[in-house]
């Protein structure tokens, strides 16, 4: 593993670029800064489908920040055709002002107490974090730039109280009488201030001046000149003001920069249970999440064409293999890694892919770091590689198992690809180049109480309900309610349980026995096609009157 930073970005951004043209996939993680902001409104729910579990994240992920991401990029080897050499980066990213871009975030308690217990280093987050921009903050930077108003309109005191401090010292050494042709200033000096923009206001405020930034962005040089050659330096530098313009773009835009290399190149994206870390990438590096679930699926099915989620396909490729092996019973990352890295694991089909770690990115061997964006990253591609040599295999002789190109490997999890997993929903997953599947979930259970007089509680339903599984109740009216349940077995178990009970009444949910709007319209269909019949049967009456 490498870790990529603000201060080494520009040393690894090539090596990163190389890695992903050359690579066979891509795995990706991150960790943010919340979960669930808004509790109530936003809580995941059993009568959820994909657009309402969209809506309930979209709100959240405007919100909240990605404080560190993995990625882990893997190539089969191209001497030793069954192994492939992963090159992982663990990158803590942070989103820096400038300008009208200050970005504001939530920190949710539990998450950072969940950070926590993994080491995270919130030091590094803030002091090192890489930047990042999506589109519409690209947009706004540069026409900033371009005003040439570097610092108005600040609402924040602490800048130009900094900048004033840089200017006094500069004034000290205009007056001075040292006479000493040149002052520098120290990276320690500048106030975390970008270098252009600092170089930019001190022309601005000290016409008698000239300033020059060194090559390794670390100094920046005042010199005294007069009138006449500041205009001619500044004609002369027309030309470089734009490079160093554009350069401090692309120090804004850090990690966006490889999100854009990574949708040039389109390569297979492997994620575990990573509904959430798409909708953060999209978000944070492309443009702000769409109202419209249909847009969002079209417009990221677009940026990555090829989707894996792996707890999507652990559910699917389960069954069998966890009645003979008792493997894949969990499906937490680092419970399905573990299991597949095993002996037991390695003998399900014989000849698995080796996965080694390239030259220089060693640092999780033998080592188990979960919950840091790298490793996990490193571990979803390892799991997906394992997966797919089972999936392609397990019904072929062993004396036919050979090391396969790659693409073999993604024919046989074609059936998986763009299909990513959703829990505590109506749906099992959503699919990004299609419409979502219909509901394997049992059908909704229609609760009515048995008193006219009594009203439903929707606490004493969770109580009663829990006891068989995960239950979630919507009341509508005084004594009318749906539940929706995870698995059959709960639904049947209820409906059994609750047969002849006293109080309530709990049926299958029908539209056409159930829902009020539906028997609203029926019976006004029957009472208009009944005075219809009468009037016919009247005006035919009159007709037969002699």
């Amino acid at each position: 593993m490498v870790e990529v930073t603000a201060s080494n970005f520009s040393e690894y951004f090539s090596e990163i670029e190389e890695a992903i043209r050359q690579c066979d996939f891509i795995a990706l993680d991150t960790e943010f800064t919340g979960l669930k902001i808004d509790d109530d409104a936003n809580k995941p729910s059993l009568f959820d489908g994909g657009a309402e579990r969209y809506a309930k994240l979209r709100e959240t992920i405007s919100k909240i920040t990605i404080c560190q991401l993995g990625i882990s990029v893997f190539r089969r080897d191209q001497k030793q055709t069954s192994v492939y050499v992963a090159k992982t980066y663990n990158i803590p990213l942070f989103p820096r002002s400038f300008g009208p871009v200050d970005e504001r975030f939530v920190c949710q308690a539990s998450s950072l107490q969940f950070l926590c217990r993994y080491k995270f280093d919130f030091n590094k987050f803030i002091y090192e974090g890489l930047s990042f921009l999506n589109e519409d903050q690209e947009r706004q930077v540069r026409e900033h730039i371009a005003s040439k108003a570097m610092f108005t309109g600040l609402e924040r005191d602490l800048d130009e109280e900094a900048l004033q401090r840089i200017c006094s010292r500069v004034a000290e050494w205009l007056v001075s009488k040292d006479n000493v042709p040149v002052f520098t200033l120290q990276k320690s000096d500048m106030e975390s201030f970008p270098l252009y923009v600092l170089s930019t206001e001190l022309r601005g405020r000290f016409p008698t001046i000239w300033t020059t930034v060194d090559s390794n962005l670390k100094t920046i040089e005042v010199q005294r000149i007069d009138q006449g050659e500041r205009e001619k330096r500044e004609s002369e530098e027309l030309t470089n003001q734009k490079q160093q313009e554009e350069q401090l773009v692309q120090r804004m835009l850090g990690f966006t920069r490889v999100f854009r290399v990574m949708k040039q190149c389109k390569k297979p994206l492997i994620g575990h249970n990573n509904l959430m870390d798409l909708m953060l990438v999209y978000d944070k590096f492309h443009l702000p999440l769409p109202a419209s679930y249909t847009e969002f699926k079209s417009q990221l099915h677009a940026i990555f064409p090829w989707i894996y989620d792996t707890k999507h396909v652990i559910f699917r490729m389960r069954g069998a293999i966890t009645e003979d092996t008792g493997l894949l019973q969990k499906t937490s990352l680092s419970e399905i890694y573990k299991e597949l890295d095993s002996d037991k694991g390695r003998d399900l089909v014989i000849f698995p892919p080796a996965v080694m770690h390239a030259e220089g990115h060693t640092k999780y061997n033998g080592d188990s770091l979960p919950h840091e964006a790298g490793f996990d990253a490193f571990m979803c591609g390892f799991v997906f590689l394992r997966l797919a040599h089972i999936k392609t295999f397990k019904d072929v002789k062993s004396s036919e198992v050979i090391p396969c190109l790659f693409r073999r490997y993604l024919q046989s999890m074609e059936e998986y690809c763009n299909k990513v997993n959703i829990i505590r929903a109506r749906i099992n997953n959503i699919s990004l180049d299609s419409v979502d599947y219909q509901s394997e979930k049992p059908e909704l259970l229609f609760v009515r109480s048995r008193l006219m007089k009594k009203r439903l509680n929707i606490d004493q339903l969770a109580k009663w309900f829990s006891p068989y599984g995960n239950v979630d109740i919507r009341v509508f009216g005084k004594n009318r309610a749906l539940a929706a349940t995870n698995n059959f077995k709960c639904s049947r178990d209820i409906l059994k349980a609750f047969r002849g009970h006293p109080t309530i009444y709990v049926a299958e949910y029908s539209i056409w026995r159930h829902s009020p709007l539906v028997r609203g319209i029926l019976w006004s269909g029957a009472i208009v096609s009944g005075g219809l019949c009468i009037l016919a049967l009247v005006g035919s009456v009159k007709e037969r009157k002699p």
